[in-house]
């Protein structure tokens, strides 16, 4: 994915995550955050490839149904002549495998590159969601209530099981969106939901947690 098909685009890795089924959702959590993202940020080959790396710990939805994903960690990426090439075909991948294997469902998971376009410029707040679907099927009216909205375009054809096989998606496009209270965001579930209506079916409300970027340098684990 040469950077000259695409101009100056913001590219992100989106890594839509099941977990393991032996861990529970509350263990799941934890490691991602407590493990798992300082284990992937230590390695120097990681942030090679990654400027900013940011956790989506998918939380309860409010009709208690099961999850497609349980966490999505988006990576923006380094400007580079080729999107393809990134941290799964560095060496230092191998260092972070055996914590994949234990922490996620490898066959239920996927990772895609796409860019990101700013819909509604406002601010982001601690009550988000992400929506999965067809890009065809987002009109900005259905997220009124939404006071920051950011559409990031993936391309289906780079899925893969992170760095282990090859994978199939066919949402093309990510959507985030931030409300004002979790009420709003509650609504907007119901809504999105909704068979009658016809809409996307797959909003995951998250917990945002910031792992490194420019607003929050890496800093060594060694010294804090």
């Amino acid at each position: 994915m040469p950077i000259s098909e695409h101009g100056q685009k913001t590219y992100r890795r989106h890594s839509l995550l099941r977990r393991n089924p032996a861990l529970s959702r509350e263990a799941f959590s934890t490691h991602y955050e407590t493990t798992h993202g300082p284990l992937a940020s230590s390695q120097e080959g990681f942030r090679q490839f990654a400027s900013r790396y940011v956790q989506n710990h998918v939380e309860r939805l409010p009709d208690d149904s099961e999850p497609l994903f349980d966490g999505v960690t988006m990576t923006t990426q380094v400007p580079r002549g080729d999107y393809s090439k990134g941290f799964f075909n560095h060496p230092d991948y191998a260092n972070v495998q055996d914590d994949e294997r234990y922490l996620f469902d490898i066959a239920e998971t996927v990772s895609l590159l796409g860019w990101e376009e700013v819909v509604v410029d406002g601010p982001a707040t601690q009550f988000k969601a992400l929506l999965l679907m067809a890009s065809s099927a987002f009109t900005q009216d259905r997220l009124r209530t939404a006071s920051r909205i950011v559409a990031n375009h993936l391309d289906v054809n780079t899925a893969s099981a992170l760095g282990f096989s090859k994978s199939t998606f066919s949402c093309d496009l990510l959507i985030e969106a931030w409300f004002n209270e979790a009420l709003v965001r509650t609504a907007a579930y119901r809504e999105y939901t909704s068979p009658a209506e016809g809409l996307p079916q797959i909003f995951l409300p998250v917990r945002e947690v910031m792992v490194y970027g420019p607003e929050k340098p890496w800093i060594h684990p060694k010294h804090p």
